[in-house]
């Protein structure tokens, strides 16, 4: 008697199982697909927010802390110019460009002189948005 409660206890839930799988695949079917960004234009987009934060620091005239952006632009540049590797070569020419002037910048804010780190920096996002343009263009 008590075997055969445990036995149908087993089919139950073996039953209950089988229809919790077989539902989860349609459920997670019926969901959009998640945009996926690719590493480089994640890397691009984060060095464009990196370098608008320089460039907002430079107009406060916080020039140790828009040198501190421009450093971590340069860092994620380098890691954009890795992930970018088969992106056409203006994605590289760009990121070549933009990580001159990115450091033109950091030279800038190290004498304090915000006026030349900010012409810099517009430089840097001019490429950086051109980068990112051909980027999402070349992903589509």
């Amino acid at each position: 008697m008590i075997r055969s409660r445990l036995a149908a206890s087993v089919v139950a839930v073996a039953i209950a199982s089988g229809t919790a799988l077989a539902i989860a695949p349609a459920a997670q079917a019926a969901e959009p697909p998640a945009l996926q960004v690719s590493a480089c234009a994640a890397d691009l987009t984060a060095a464009l927010d990196s370098n608008a934060a320089a460039i907002d620091a430079d107009i406060a005239g916080n020039t140790a802390d828009a040198r501190a952006h421009n450093i971590r632009t340069l860092v994620i540049l380098a890691r954009a110019r890795h992930d970018c590797v088969c992106q056409p070569a203006q994605v590289h020419a760009d990121i070549i460009a933009a990580r001159t002037d990115s450091v033109r910048a950091a030279v800038s804010n190290s004498i304090g002189d915000s006026a030349a780190a900010l012409i810099s920096e517009d430089a840097v996002a001019a490429e950086l948005t051109d980068a990112l343009e051909i980027v999402s263009y070349a992903e589509v």
